[in-house]
C-alpha cells in the first residue's frame, strides 16, 4: 500500500488532478481520499507550530531508552 499526503488547495471549480508516482502499477485500484469536515475553518498556524514542535522530537537523551507506544500501553492497562 502506498500513502501520499498531498496539501491541496480546493478551488472554486472543485477539480483536482494528481500525478502519481512511476512506481504505481496500471490497472484498477482503490483510491480514498479524506477531506476535514471544518477544513473552512482550518488553522495553518497549528499546522506550522506542529511541525516546529516536532524539532524536538528524540532531543530528550532521558526518553531515548523508552519505548513510547509500550508505556502507553502500560498507562492505559491502568486504567481499567
Amino acid at each position: 500500500m502506498l500513502t501520499l499526503n498531498i496539501e491541496y488547495e480546493v478551488l472554486p471549480d472543485r477539480l483536482i488532478t494528481i500525478k502519481l508516482p512511476e512506481t504505481v502499477c496500471l490497472g484498477r485500484h482503490e483510491l480514498v481520499i479524506v477531506l476535514e469536515e471544518n477544513a473552512a475553518g482550518k488553522n495553518v498556524t497549528e499546522d506550522i507550530n506542529a511541525k516546529r514542535l516536532m524539532q524536538f522530537a528524540g532531543a530528550v537523551a532521558a526518553f531515548n531508552g523508552i519505548d513510547g507506544v509500550e508505556y502507553q500501553r502500560k498507562v492505559r492497562s491502568e486504567w481499567n
